[in-house]
């Protein structure tokens, strides 16, 4: 390389080098919480919304915690959201009936933090987990209290959003009794490598039949996106569905949410004790 070419290298590097990289918003940097939210006056019951992300950043969240908020608000109940996990600590979980994970994603906790939350859940509080508490960034722990095998993906490119059919297996629950029997749902469909526990009670399975589906991603008749089960006392909802902004806004979803938050906090009686 001559002098000259190899002094034009060097700039082009340096300039380079100078161009710092635009941080991604859908991989924001994992972050722990030392210090709790203050919680304003609550009345019971009362819902903890958590969208905090240690893992992919959903857009959604900006439409998601409001709809819940609201869902609440109709319900004449409180709610507090945050995306500080320094909440979960005895004191503050103690004011609450429902934890709701508004598409949180990532290992949240520090040790303290989790220990809390599982005490919490084994005094029997209700969760509901939406989309990414799914997802495959979350602790072995976690995925164990969701009810399910580890997560292998969902469609990409072309494929990745699609119009699909889901089976409503069950519309007895408070969450699906006023679903179709064949629900007409378009959204970013996740497959795991097992389906639910064969302690979980199924609500709703993708017909994958009626959509694009890699074979990597095919689970059959368990490829199960809504479910509920016991964990002791706790009750344990969780749905794969709300990727989108327009889920957050559509009423067959929402009233599917709030009929699961209403038993996640023991409105009806369907089970855990």
């Amino acid at each position: 390389m001559t002098a000259a070419k190899l002094a034009a290298a060097l700039l082009l590097a340096l300039h380079t080098a100078a161009v710092p990289t635009a941080p991604d918003p859908h991989r924001p940097a994992p972050a722990f919480d030392s210090v709790p939210p203050e919680l304003p006056a609550l009345t019971r019951p009362a819902v903890l919304i958590v969208s905090k992300t240690n893992g992919y950043r959903h857009d959604s969240i900006a439409e998601a915690v409001p709809a819940i908020e609201r869902l609440v608000k109709v319900r004449g109940w409180s709610s507090f959201a945050t995306e500080n996990a320094a909440v979960f600590n005895p004191a503050s979980l103690a004011k609450f009936d429902v934890i709701v994970f508004a598409n949180a994603s990532g290992d949240i906790y520090t040790p303290d933090q989790r220990a809390a939350f599982q005490a919490w859940i084994a005094q029997g509080g209700g969760f509901v987990g939406l989309h990414s508490a799914g997802d495959g960034s979350h602790p072995d722990w976690f995925v164990k209290m969701r009810g399910n095998g580890k997560f292998t993906g969902h469609p990409g490119g072309a494929d990745q959003f699609q119009a699909a059919e889901l089976i409503v297996t069950d519309r007895t629950h408070p969450a699906t009794r006023a679903l179709p029997e064949r629900w007409r749902w378009t959204d970013e469909y996740y497959s795991w490598d097992a389906p639910p526990a064969a302690d979980a009670h199924i609500l709703a399975r993708l017909d994958e039949a009626t959509l694009r589906l890699d074979p990597k991603y095919r689970m059959g008749d368990g490829h199960a996106l809504v479910w509920w089960r016991c964990e002791g006392r706790a009750r344990i909802f969780y749905s794969a569905l709300g990727h989108s902004a327009e889920a957050w806004a559509d009423r067959a979803h929402l009233k599917m949410i709030d009929g699961a938050i209403g038993w996640a906090a023991r409105r009806e009686e369907t089970g855990c004790g």
